[in-house]
């Protein structure tokens, strides 16, 4: 419907001279929408903000396009029952790096076959374990599980078969994923969970960038509890001590994509040993927000607030906290979908 509406206006926009008195009301109540929506992107005010950010999840829910997030926990849990389904036996597992291997390697565990890549498999080589009763070579191999976590356009499970098919001959492929989308079903010839996207996978969060259902979005993220470990009890107390832990802190959860912000609550004076501290561990990003206050005193225990006065401003499509009570209050003043690392759970 939006697009057939974008594309009369579109057509409308190129006809002046012919425009009739709806089409004109037509296009001044679609540019009235266009200038809103702008308007309360850019406004910083906590109303527009609050606005702005309530209408983009109401648009989120009516488009059906909440994220569905799996943890780790859930796909080992929903491969145990997926293998149970199997057809027939397999007699070695073919990861798709790199999410793939995630789900074949718990598949070739629980059967106790063979594992590999479609790399390998192309030069006759697989792990086993020295454990195994039954040692399989390569020309003993009559049924191959090709295994990938999720498929939507197919190109990674097409681009392992074109690896894979030149040492195929005389044995049976079967294409597997553990989630596909309606339309990806098929694709495979396995599959065990449909979930429409957007899917936001806990295995895949370093490594892929997904902030909204549109296109990759703005990420925000928090700083301790995220990039680095938290810090110690009591460090904070003392300064010396804390100036020595901003500069050692042990590194956690470093995307190796750039984030737009990191939204942190260290006190602004610290800058300098955070920029350095993130330099020094490789970690891209666009902008640091910190807390502009002069003392550590003055903080009264508004630590949630102060990071919901700076996703007012920013916006951002995603945020990225540590804190379960932390997230719970971000996600019920901005609507924001928060994912609580320390409960890997979005709230959206």
């Amino acid at each position: 419907m939006k697009s057939k509406v974008i594309n009369y206006v579109r057509k409308i926009q190129g006809s002046r001279d012919r425009r009739s008195i709806i089409d004109r009301w037509i296009l001044s109540t679609y540019n009235t929408y266009r200038g809103l929506k702008t308007k309360l992107r850019r406004v910083n005010t906590t109303s527009y903000s609050r606005a702005y950010l309530q209408s983009r999840n109401l648009k989120r829910n009516l488009k059906g396009k909440k994220f569905k997030f799996v943890t780790i926990d859930q796909a080992s849990i929903w491969t145990m029952e997926w293998i149970k389904t199997f057809p027939c036996q397999y007699d070695l597992i073919v990861g798709i790096p790199r999410s793939g291997m995630f789900i074949a390697s718990i598949i070739a565990l629980k059967l106790g076959k063979g594992l590999t890549t479609p790399e390998l498999f192309r030069e006759g080589r697989f792990w086993h374990s020295s454990f195994m009763n039954e040692k399989l070579s390569f020309d003993q191999v009559k049924n191959v599980l090709l295994v990938d976590d999720a498929v939507d356009t197919g190109r990674a499970m097409s681009s392992a078969m074109e690896v894979i098919e030149p040492m195929s001959k005389g044995i049976s492929i079967t294409k597997a994923s553990m989630i596909v989308r309606e339309d990806s079903k098929p694709i495979v010839d396995l599959y065990h969970k449909v979930i429409a996207p957007p899917r936001v996978f806990e295995w895949n969060i370093l490594h892929r960038k997904i902030a909204s259902y549109w296109g990759h979005g703005i990420l925000a993220v928090d700083m301790d509890g995220i990039l680095c470990a938290n810090c110690p009890r009591g460090v904070d107390n003392d300064e010396l001590l804390y100036l020595e832990w901003l500069n050692s802190a042990r590194p956690y959860l470093i995307p190796s994509f750039e984030i737009d912000a990191i939204v942190s609550n260290r006190l602004e004076k610290y800058r300098p040993d955070t920029e350095h501290w993130l330099k020094m561990h490789n970690v891209k990003y666009k902008k640091l927000y910190m807390w502009d206050i002069p003392d550590k005193s003055e903080r009264k225990e508004g630590f949630a607030r102060h990071k919901i006065e700076q996703l007012l401003q920013l916006k951002p499509d995603m945020y990225w906290e540590s804190e379960w009570a932390q997230s719970q209050m971000i996600w019920s003043q901005t609507k924001i979908p928060t994912l609580c690392i320390d409960e890997m759970t979005l709230l959206c």
